[in-house]
């Protein structure tokens, strides 16, 4: 895998079978600063995500699924400037509204942010 130095990455570890009952699970944010990582929206939108989750009488599992990761809000869509539309085009569009600044501001979501949650059940 090639890392774009211009991209944080996000790792996340979780492990359920070393202690038996006990669950752990690790987030590492390249490029954050340690100190200030608590004011992340990356690392709140995954906090709230986990907390979401723990709540939910119907989740099936003990950590939110990583497997498939999509945006939630809209603040979670911004635009590909290489290949000149909203990243994650599948959930998000643009969609321009009075008082969007730069081009980052008018992707939004398709549709509600209710339906993509329940992919992390």
């Amino acid at each position: 895998m090639i890392r774009s130095p211009r991209t944080k990455y996000i790792t996340y570890y979780e492990d359920a079978e070393s202690i038996p009952g006990k669950t752990t699970a690790v987030w590492e944010i390249d490029k954050a600063n340690h100190r200030n990582i608590v004011r992340s929206p990356i690392l709140m939108r995954e906090i709230w995500l986990q907390m979401w989750h723990d709540i939910h009488p119907k989740a099936k599992s003990h950590f939110v699924t990583k497997a498939k990761r999509g945006p939630l809000r809209d603040d979670d869509c911004y635009w590909d400037y290489g290949k000149a539309r909203c990243a994650w085009s599948e959930y998000c569009e643009y969609r321009y509204a009075f008082g969007d600044v730069h081009l980052g501001q008018s992707c939004r979501l398709k549709s509600a942010s209710l339906d993509l949650l329940f992919h992390y059940i």
